[in-house]
């Protein structure tokens, strides 16, 4: 019996043996076997497996299992660094790991998207530092708008309407991204960035308030183009909160100025009764979405409204905001500072 086990033991090392040898003999051959030059990106974040089904839709490698299992033999599957590389599709797949584990070839842009852009505009912006074309980016919006993975992925998309096309959640901030970046990926990081920013606090006072994530948004968007100070935010934001209240209009500037494409600094009656569900002097209650993607700050004030008296307001031509009780009030400022 002993002698059997013994025997079983053997057969089972030399089949592991014969496996092995093809396995790293394998590793020696090309991975695929056309020859051919072409850029490859590692994000920042991603794993294994992530690199594993890219490496596979560019046709880089043939057998994804395969490169998942020569890298955690090779103990490199958590060694993977962040850049730009140029790969060979002919080459061994121990020569593609010492390449995607070495250092990478780090050609990245820096892009600052400011607070209060529509998707359009930030398509431009990225189109200028010459990163990936406007059309591309807003197909790509409209593409991953549509992917219920999307909204399983980033919980806070879970309370907006699929046909919002991620207008209000690709936050604001200053950006590295690599040359040959896609729109997919650009968007996927000012996703996740939004999500790191709407911390577990905020989202706890949102709830705390009886609103949801995309009420916030959509109001925060209006506020973002309606007061530039955090102290007039807050106290537009109070404003605007009673005007729903109360069922009033919400009449912001700002909503007509999304409709004309082309921002007004004085607003004519007949602009004011443009036809478009974001006509907030024409329908009441916020609109249909957000009108831009507005910045931290005007995401606070929404959340933390400073409550007041006043029940208008008015930007003079300095950009400066005179706040009043009353209505009486607020048609003398106009004939005041409205000139």
């Amino acid at each position: 019996m002993e002698k059997k086990g013994i025997i079983i033991g053997y057969l089972v090392f030399v089949v592991l043996a014969i496996g092995l040898y093809f396995f790293f003999n394998h590793s020696s051959k090309p991975v695929v076997t056309e020859n051919q030059v072409q850029t490859f990106i590692v994000e920042k974040g991603e794993g294994l497996n992530d690199i594993a089904a890219k490496l596979k839709d560019k046709g880089i490698i043939s057998n994804v299992k395969l490169f998942e299992l020569y890298a955690f033999l090779t103990n490199t599957r958590n060694k993977f660094l962040a850049g730009e590389y140029s790969l060979n599709k002919g080459m061994t797949l121990n020569d593609l790991i010492k390449s995607l584990t070495s250092q990478a070839v780090a050609q990245e842009k820096t892009v600052t998207i400011i607070e209060g852009l529509t998707n359009k505009e930030i398509g431009a912006v990225l189109e200028k530092a010459g990163l990936v074309s406007q059309t591309d980016f807003l197909a790509a919006l409209e593409k991953m708008s549509q992917d219920q993975t999307l909204y399983s992925t980033y919980d806070f998309l879970a309370s907006q309407p699929e046909s919002n096309n991620l207008e209000g959640y690709l936050f604001p901030d200053t950006y590295k991204f690599f040359k040959d970046t896609t729109s997919e990926a650009i968007i996927k990081k000012m996703l996740d960035n939004f999500g790191k920013k709407l911390d577990d606090q905020l989202r706890a006072d949102i709830k705390k308030s009886n609103k949801i994530i995309f009420e916030i948004i959509t109001m925060s968007s209006i506020v973002e183009k309606e007061a530039a100070l955090d102290q007039d935010r807050r106290l537009v934001a109070d404003i605007f909160w009673k005007r729903l209240k109360e069922n009033w209009a919400l009449e912001s500037c700002a909503t007509i100025n999304y409709i004309l494409g082309t921002p007004k600094v004085r607003l004519s009656f007949d602009d004011t009764r443009t036809p478009s569900p974001y006509n907030t002097y024409l329908h009441r209650g916020l609109p249909p979405g957000p009108i831009n993607n507005p910045g931290l700050s005007s995401i606070r004030a929404t959340i933390y409204p400073l409550d007041s008296d006043y029940c208008c307001f008015l930007s003079t031509s300095e950009g400066k905001i005179i706040f009043s009780q009353t209505i009486e009030e607020h048609n003398k400022n106009k004939a005041e500072y409205l000139k």
